[in-house]
């Protein structure tokens, strides 16, 4: 029985990556961000899929209600069939018991690189102590052009975008450029602490 919709078919530059995802649409948190000016969450792609495919959107928010609601036993945790795997390509952490979950998931499959994607890092430090071997955690930088300061021991990564213009005024390095993340995997691995995109 999978309690979790995982998603397998992604596009763009997640072609050949799987993600387990929550939705962008009912994250207050998210929602809150997405009317800040100058966001990257005042442009969120996700948002727009959300909106475009409902039948996504419900799989995503029933994947929210799962993860936040309770610890999942062992034997309904997912095995993972791939070598990298992402938590939130869509949304963001909603509660701490979420990412209860998704430590249990990388500590279920060892052999998988993971990495999570949030804004929302205080909901981690709790728990923080528990953080697996497999996982890096990114810190997405919540305003274009401005790169978040990163407080947490926690957190292995720094993920901010650009635009051109600032790109130029600034001489910012984009190290952000694989047409995949599959032949990137700067985020998925140890190594780089700052990830730098330039705005789609």
């Amino acid at each position: 029985m999978g309690l979790l919709h995982i998603t397998e078919k992604m596009s763009g530059k997640m072609t050949g990556m799987q993600s387990l995802n929550t939705s962008s649409k009912t994250n207050p948190f998210c929602a809150k961000h997405a009317k800040v000016k100058g966001s990257i969450c005042e442009k969120c792609y996700a948002l727009r899929q959300m909106k475009r495919y409902t039948n996504m959107s419900q799989c995503f928010e029933r994947n929210a209600e799962v993860l936040t609601t309770g610890i999942i036993p062992d034997e309904y945790l997912p095995v993972i069939n791939a070598a990298f795997f992402r938590f939130e390509a869509f949304g963001d952490l909603i509660n701490t018991n979420q990412v209860i979950n998704y430590f249990n998931i990388c500590k279920k499959n060892p052999h998988t690189r993971f990495a999570l994607w949030t804004k929302n890092p205080q909901l981690i430090a709790p728990v923080a102590t528990e953080k697996p071997d497999n996982l890096q955690i990114i810190l997405s930088s919540i305003m274009v052009n401005q790169s978040v300061n990163n407080k947490y021991p926690f957190v292995d990564k720094v993920f901010t975008v650009y635009d051109q213009a600032t790109i130029d005024k600034e001489n910012i390095k984009i190290n952000c450029g694989a047409k995949q993340c599959l032949t990137c995997l700067k985020c998925y691995t140890k190594g780089e602490t700052v990830i730098n995109e330039k705005l789609k």
